[in-house]
């Protein structure tokens, strides 16, 4: 946990989540982020969330000061997401906003309004790599729409049906998240995982340098 933060200051730290470890506790969840935490101490809040399967960026507020002042940042949409992903196939269109309905999480038969902006970066191989930046915030959001629009994320066990890399971590990294408290703005990147980096050289895929892409 420690070596995974790559900013903190009294308010708030950027923790840059490594892939297997869930955020919240849950049914069979023995270890998680928010366990981490609260052991350091009862005043530090999460205030969004990764799946356990997806690596990145994660915020967490150290206050209670904090901790509403992002809940109102992320209610308002003033922060912003960009997330990094490797895909099979290529989509249609190299940039688009796609706007789908998906399951609500523990609600039968409901669903809810999603959007995502995606562009294409570089395609080789049969394998896309896309940046994503969610409007919204769903549970799975881009793993269902990498998948609605024909390129399912390498590694997604649940929505990508294809045997092509079999037993490959998801290929899914929360990479930038800017945002703006008290007129002070702040952007930070994460360091791309090592099965990120190892894919790439055994498939013989040239990695898109993102670390320089104006966000």
């Amino acid at each position: 946990f420690d070596n995974s933060i790559i900013y903190e200051n009294e308010n708030f730290l950027i923790l840059d989540k490594w892939h297997g470890i869930a955020t919240q506790g849950g049914t069979n969840i023995s270890l998680s982020i928010d366990m981490i935490i609260k052991n350091i101490s009862s005043k530090y809040n999460l205030v969004h969330r990764l799946d356990k399967e997806t690596s990145g960026l994660l915020i967490i507020a150290k206050n209670l000061e904090y901790t509403k002042i992002f809940g109102h940042l992320f209610k308002s949409h003033e922060i912003k997401k960009f997330y990094y992903a490797l895909c099979e196939g290529k989509p249609k269109h190299s940039e688009s906003i796609v706007n789908l309905d998906i399951p609500i999480k523990d609600k039968k038969n409901l669903k809810t309004k999603t959007q995502t902006y995606y562009k294409l970066l570089n395609y080789r191989k049969g394998i896309s790599q896309i940046l994503f930046s969610p409007k919204t915030g769903k549970t799975h959001q881009l793993r269902i729409v990498s998948k609605n629009i024909g390129c399912p994320i390498i590694g997604d066990d649940k929505y990508n049906y294809s045997n092509s890399f079999n037993n490959e971590k998801l290929k899914l990294n929360a990479f930038n998240i800017k945002f703006e408290i008290k007129s002070k703005k702040f952007n930070f990147k994460s360091i791309l995982p090592k099965h990120f980096i190892d894919f790439t050289k055994v498939n013989n895929i040239k990695i898109f340098n993102i670390q320089n892409i104006n966000l």
